[in-house]
């Protein structure tokens, strides 16, 4: 654990001291939660004690630490999480390629289903995570590719090429079959999202969803998936789940854009009060000169003045 707590602390000094540097936050929580000073603190970290009140002034403001009577800091939270990005789980992620030419020899492929007019076939492969894919009547593959943990939206991008180049080269290899790449085509994205903090939200059984009335961000140029959005309890207890890139990005930033309106909110309630005496005034100037410019005297007299550059204050 000692060399564990040395890794975290090198990289931590490493990307140096910034908001935007949660390790900090990280450390300073931890040291906090084992009982260290802000002094103890400072020499670790290499900075400050006032970049150590800094940080914790932050952590005390989102109410995960606290300080006791006697100023020591105390931990309100058992555990701490930066906060920064829920965790995020591909929960489903289906691409449609067309078949070119060729077929697909399924003898010892999967039955999982018969329909009316013809017998889709499966077959895993482990390649790439994990992914299934389904033989269309030889008209067309769908590849199921297999639920995992992503930290950013890039990765599905990335995964949904890599898959489709992994296709292309697997299936002219093996069976002799050329995949239309270039109509390639996402047919489901479950991007979902995990919320502790809103678990009790939802019961058991229960959903719902949210057209959100656009085109989902691609992944590919022919996706045309209708954008949603909804919560249910998978694979998480309580999940907030997409299939619109964007929505996700925007569900992700959540938190900083709340903070961000309430500090902008804040900015103008403490310093509208201050104008609202100049705007009573410029209304009341404003109607008096409405009520002069209504006057057939005063417009000829204006009319005669104008190119001598006459002062508003003259007229008021």
């Amino acid at each position: 654990m000692k060399g564990e707590k040395e890794v975290k602390i090198s990289e931590v000094k490493k990307r140096g001291v910034g908001k935007n540097n949660y390790g900090f936050y990280l450390a300073v929580f931890n040291f906090i939660r084992d009982g260290k000073p802000p002094s103890f603190i400072s020499k670790e970290l290499g900075v400050s004690k006032q970049k150590i009140y800094y940080y914790t002034t932050i952590l005390k403001k989102h109410n995960i630490i606290d300080k006791h009577k006697n100023g020591n800091w105390f931990i309100k939270v058992k555990t701490f999480s930066l906060g920064t990005r829920p965790k995020s789980n591909l929960h489903a992620f289906q691409i449609n390629i067309p078949i070119s030419t060729g077929n697909i020899p399924v003898s010892d492929w999967e039955i999982k289903e018969e329909l009316r007019n013809w017998t889709p076939t499966y077959k895993t492969f482990k390649d790439l995570g994990g992914i299934t894919v389904k033989n269309n009547n030889n008209k067309s593959i769908t590849l199921f590719i297999h639920t995992r943990e992503i930290k950013e939206l890039k990765e599905i991008d990335d995964l949904g090429r890599d898959v489709v180049c992994w296709a292309i080269e697997t299936f002219w290899r093996d069976f002799k079959v050329k995949l239309d790449k270039d109509r390639a085509e996402t047919k489901m994205l479950h991007i979902a999202t995990e919320d502790n903090q809103s678990e009790e939200m939802l019961k058991k059984g229960e959903k719902f969803e949210l057209n959100l009335n656009k085109k989902a961000e691609k992944v590919f140029p022919k996706d045309k998936i209708d954008a949603k959005a909804w919560l249910d309890g998978s694979p998480f207890s309580f999940t907030a789940e997409t299939n619109d890139k964007e929505w996700k990005r925007e569900y992700l930033s959540m938190p900083f854009n709340i903070s961000d309106l309430k500090n902008a909110v804040m900015y103008i309630a403490k310093n509208y009060e201050s104008h609202v005496g100049m705007v009573e005034k410029g209304n009341i100037i404003f109607d008096r000169l409405n009520r002069m410019l209504g006057n057939k005297e005063v417009k000829q007299k204006v009319k005669n003045k104008v190119k001598g550059q006459t002062k508003l204050g003259e007229w008021l």
